[in-house]
């Protein structure tokens, strides 16, 4: 796997400059396949957030265009590196707080938020402890980060068949159980398991 500083700085640019996926768009328009994974990927979100969020600070890391932030309570703060995620975020989540911020330097003071939401965004990054670094810190003690990544599955050897697809995006890995295990140990796992049709793995984590 590619972790070289130059690469991750070619990845991290791509989402800045040149990627522009409307996950909002994808979910409630039907683009095929792919819209109906968005759909119950993100009942499934919003299913353990309703269950387990605590406190009444909120983070949305890494919001995209605010496919799930639009749901989330007013006031809820969303981030995310793409200007143009911003610019749709805004519009899709007219209750929330947008800002455009790089999730491995967070504007934020220590222990800031109560609980964290973060779908879909460790898969897209060739080194993902710093994100995770950076969100343990952000987060307060007995805080919930609840989120999701791909999973190992030879469904994903379809995903060349999307019609939404990125096509150039340089990085997207799917993980196996124990890869999550080892990088989530400085949290208490509360729940760690695959859903839709096992593409996907599901995390409750506790902040020590």
């Amino acid at each position: 796997m590619k972790t070289t500083r130059e690469f991750i700085q070619f990845n991290k640019n791509y989402y800045k400059h040149i990627e522009d996926y409307d996950w909002v768009d994808v979910t409630d328009n039907f683009k095929g396949l792919e819209s109906i994974f968005h759909k119950l990927r993100q009942f499934l979100i919003l299913r353990l957030i309703e269950r387990y969020k605590r406190g009444d600070t909120f983070l949305d890391a890494g919001c995209g265009t605010g496919l799930i932030l639009r749901k989330l309570p007013k006031g809820t703060m969303g981030i995310d590196i793409n200007p143009r995620n911003i610019k749709k975020a805004k519009k899709h989540a007219p209750n929330a707080k947008v800002i455009l911020a790089d999730i491995e330097k967070l504007p934020f003071k220590k222990e800031t938020f109560s609980t964290i939401f973060s779908t879909e965004v460790i898969e897209h990054q060739p080194d993902p402890k710093p994100t995770v670094t950076e969100l343990l810190r952000v987060l307060k003690k007995g805080g919930i980060l609840i989120g999701s990544v791909p999973a190992i599955s030879p469904i994903w050897l379809l995903r060349f068949l999307s019609s939404t697809c990125p096509r150039g995006e340089p990085f997207h890995k799917n993980f196996k159980k124990y890869e999550l295990q080892k990088l989530f140990k400085d949290f208490k796992i509360i729940k760690l398991s695959k859903a839709v049709l096992g593409m996907s793995y599901f995390f409750v984590l506790e902040k020590k």
